[in-house]
């Protein structure tokens, strides 16, 4: 089980790391929101690995505040990047 869960979290590094480079890369903002969006989602499944990994109840907790942290980043980016279209109009 030990195997499978370190293959887990490579995998995790990488689609981070590729999320990251999007993030960098020069794009449209919804692309860079989206892009952050996929990142906190892979970091809360990084974390709920974590958390099988061992006995401890921290990195469920943490995945629980990153979950809500980027949801709440998701409304927010979303609801500004329609009120800048609005004022181009």
């Amino acid at each position: 089980m030990k195997a499978v869960e370190a293959v887990a979290l490579a995998i995790f590094v990488l689609a981070a790391l590729i999320a990251v480079i999007r993030i960098v890369r020069r794009s449209t903002l919804g692309d860079r929101a989206v892009a952050f969006d996929l990142l906190t989602a892979i970091m809360t499944c990084a974390l709920l690995v974590a958390a099988a990994r061992s006995d401890d109840g921290l990195p469920l907790d943490l995945a629980l505040l990153l979950g809500l942290i980027g949801f709440l980043t998701a409304i927010t980016v979303a609801r500004f990047i329609e009120s800048r279209a609005g004022e181009e109009q």
